[in-house]
């Protein structure tokens, strides 16, 4: 079964992050904001700074300017919605979560195992791999990849540590910017399967929050770095309409029990985010 190193079902995006990256969405300004809702400023910058939750029909306001589903928001607003706790995987396989924290940032790595051989992966690396190596001694597995969702810092800052430490080869999308610290980089074309122990691990493109950003299928569990986050999505450093078309296309289509596990945050399912994630309701 599953084991997480934490139970944290705390959100990864409060309303002022979600606002912040609507107004992204469409190009707008904190003025802009406030001039489609007539609003003031001041209490744009105020909810975006966490100062201030408004009421429920201010919140369908915004929600409505920024094209989100208003009851979603407003749930996530009040902290009355959370994904529901994790079940164990179904499948010939076993993941680990572990938080690795960037100083007090916490970063979601995985170690996923095949059951029958034993055969381990290492999905992001954070900037704190430590934790990482510890674990797999405690679990007597020796990773045989590291798999890289994308290259920014806190997902690929500890890699060249663990390349010392493993002596594996590191998969990566071909189009991302190469990360250093790993002497057998593997590139990955759009399509490509990647084979542990006696699993078969999918890559699905989900560009947008940087421009080679991948996540690994297996089975009904995806592992989807920033793409998502439980009620939000990731933040769109390369691309926001590349980011939410791969979201809502690639990832939200799959069968609604499908687990996602992101770079930070809880885990949910697709089904989950179909229901509750003012970004992506009823959108894929």
């Amino acid at each position: 079964q599953n084991l997480l190193e934490r139970s944290d079902m705390e959100l990864e995006d409060e309303l002022g992050d979600i606002l912040e990256k609507g107004r992204d969405g469409k190009s707008w300004s904190q003025a802009d904001l406030a001039k489609s809702t007539g609003m003031t400023l001041q209490e744009i910058v105020r909810i975006e700074n966490y100062e201030w939750t408004p009421q429920k029909k201010v919140i369908f306001k915004i929600a409505d300017a920024l094209n989100l589903h208003g009851p979603s928001l407003a749930a996530i607003a009040a902290a009355e919605w959370s994904p529901k706790k994790e079940i164990p995987v179904s499948g010939n396989f076993d993941v680990i979560c572990l938080n690795v924290f960037m100083g007090n940032y916490p970063v979601k790595c995985y170690l996923l195992i095949c059951r029958e051989s034993r055969s381990t992966a290492i999905i992001d690396t954070g900037a704190n791999p430590g934790e990482i190596i510890k674990k797999t001694r405690e679990l007597g597995v020796e990773p045989e990849m590291i798999l890289l969702t994308h290259t920014h810092p806190d997902h690929a800052g500890g890699l060249s540590k663990l390349d010392r430490e493993f002596g594996c080869p590191t998969w990566v999308d071909k189009l991302e910017p190469r990360p250093f610290g790993s002497r057998n980089m593997r590139l990955i074309e759009e399509g490509d399967s990647i084979i542990l122990g006696n699993l078969k691990i999918e890559t699905i493109p989900t560009r947008g929050h940087t421009l080679g950003g991948i996540s690994f299928k297996v089975d009904q569990s995806v592992f989807s770095g920033d793409s998502i986050f439980s009620g939000s999505m990731g933040r769109a450093n390369s691309s926001w309409k590349d980011l939410f078309n791969s979201v809502s296309q690639n990832l939200l289509t799959l069968p609604k029990s499908t687990r996602l596990y992101p770079g930070h945050g809880p885990s949910t399912t697709v089904g989950e985010e179909k229901l509750h994630n003012p970004f992506f309701y009823d959108k894929s």
